[in-house]
Parts: structure tokens; C-alpha cells; sequence
């Protein structure tokens, strides 16, 4: 992983494997560490004028610092991570704390001006990793609505569960990223990307306490008579992040 790391011309790179080789922690929490660094200079490779082609024919970054500011750190976060990192909650949870580390260390060493580190720091505040925790809490409650635990309707515990008659056809469909307007009980109304409103969509009470108004779900819901249920769900993402 640090080979990995260590082949980018880019400052970003060198930053890391110096940060690695200074902080004393275990190895356990060191390779948690490196794969974050490593996963974030995957992201920064998305854009192809930052990219440059090795000798081996691997892409290859060759911004430094200086060509981004906080909304780099903010969209690896808040989307790329999620997206791309499936099951590895502790890794995202981490993220955010591991950054700031980061991030101080950097400018402790020269590698960016205040005016850079203010704007990494703003991307990365206090409190941050509580709130993607809970955007990893909501997504797996939005998943049990439509693949619940089987468990659920032995014990009894059907508040849990959400029935779908999958055999039956919705009288309407609409997928894609939808933000939450507002709460009535246990049911949450959505605008798509379109600005059409859809509701009452039937959540649980355990996930309408996890959500916020203003967060977005991707997700696919269709309507049956008067009522929209979830039939396919992806992550939760906190609110302005998508739409």
C-alpha cells in the first residue's frame, strides 16, 4: 500500500508517506491510515488534467496541495468514499479524524499556507465522524425497509419490517437521488432531482429518528395506491452534498 502511495510526483503523496513514517501508532492503525491516504489520492485521480502516465502505463497524480482546496477533502467523504468503499464502515468513520491528523501535520511541515489550511480544516470539523456514522446507520435502515431481517417476523418484531408485495406491479416508479422536505410520523416526503415532490413514502420509526430534513437518499420507490414504498436503496447522503 505505501508503494502504492509513494509512486505519485505529487506532494500529496510524499506528505502521506512522510506523515506514515513520523506517527507512532500501531500497526493495526497505521495500515488504516495508509489505505485512507491511499483511497484519497484515488479519488484526486478522477480528474484526468491532474493525472499523468508512469513508465509502467499507471495513472499517476501530479497536482501538489496547492491545486485544491477543502471541497477535495469534502467530496471524498462525503461521496467518493461511500460510493466507492462498500462494507468497510470503520475505514469511512475514521476517515474524517485520520484527515484532520493529516491535514495538521501538513501544515506544520510547510507543505500548504494558512489560507489552504483553514479551508482543508472547514472540510473536516469536530463532530464530523459522528455524522458519518450516522449516514451509515440511516443507509442500513433504509436497506432493511426493503430486505428485512427474516428474523423480524418470527420474534414478532414487525415494527422492523416493511411489507412489499414484490409479485405486484407499483402504479408508478421513480428512482434516483431524492431529498427529504419534511416528516409526518413515519413517513418522509421527497423531491427528486426533477423538483417533483413524491409522498407519503413509508419508512420505520427507528430511521425517521437516524434522518435529518434536508438529507438525500438514492434510492427507488414506487407508489401503491396512496402510498410510496422503498424497493431499492443506496447510500444517505447529508444534506447539500448531492442536491
Amino acid at each position: 500500500m505505501l508503494k502504492g502511495i509513494s509512486n505519485h510526483p505529487s506532494n500529496i503523496a510524499e506528505s502521506a508517506v512522510e506523515f506514515l513514517k513520523s506517527v507512532e501508532v500501531s500497526e493495526k492503525t497505521k495500515k488504516l491510515y495508509s489505505e485512507i491516504f491511499y483511497l484519497f489520492l484515488e479519488s484526486l485521480l478522477s480528474d484526468s488534467s491532474a493525472v499523468i502516465e508512469g513508465e509502467d502505463g499507471e495513472y499517476l497524480l501530479s497536482h501538489n496541495w496547492d491545486d485544491y482546496y477543502g471541497g477535495a477533502i469534502s467530496i471524498f467523504i462525503d461521496w467518493w468514499l461511500p460510493r466507492k468503499v462498500i462494507g468497510e464502515d470503520t475505514l469511512i468513520a475514521r476517515a474524517p479524524g485520520v484527515l484532520r491528523k493529516w491535514i495538521k501535520w501538513c501544515y506544520k511541515h510547510n507543505y500548504f499556507d494558512k489560507e489552504h489550511y483553514e479551508d482543508f480544516i472547514d472540510s473536516v470539523p469536530r463532530g464530523k465522524s459522528k455524522e458519518v456514522k450516522r449516514l451509515q446507520k440511516a443507509g442500513d435502515l433504509l436497506y432493511s425497509l426493503h430486505t428485512p431481517d427474516p428474523d423480524a417476523w418470527m420474534t414478532g418484531d414487525k415494527d422492523k419490517v416493511v411489507s412489499i408485495d414484490h409479485h405486484k406491479e407499483p402504479d408508478e416508479l421513480d428512482e434516483g437521488f431524492m431529498k427529504i422536505i419534511r416528516f409526518e410520523k413515519d413517513f418522509a416526503y421527497l423531491e427528486n432531482e426533477e423538483g417533483a415532490k413524491k409522498g407519503p413514502v413509508m419508512l420505520s420509526k427507528e430511521l425517521v429518528k437516524v434522518l435529518n430534513i434536508g438529507d438525500a437518499m438514492n434510492v427507488s420507490i414506487g407508489r401503491y395506491a396512496n402510498l410510496w414504498k422503498v424497493l431499492e436503496s443506496g447510500n444517505v447522503y447529508a444534506e447539500d452534498t448531492i442536491l
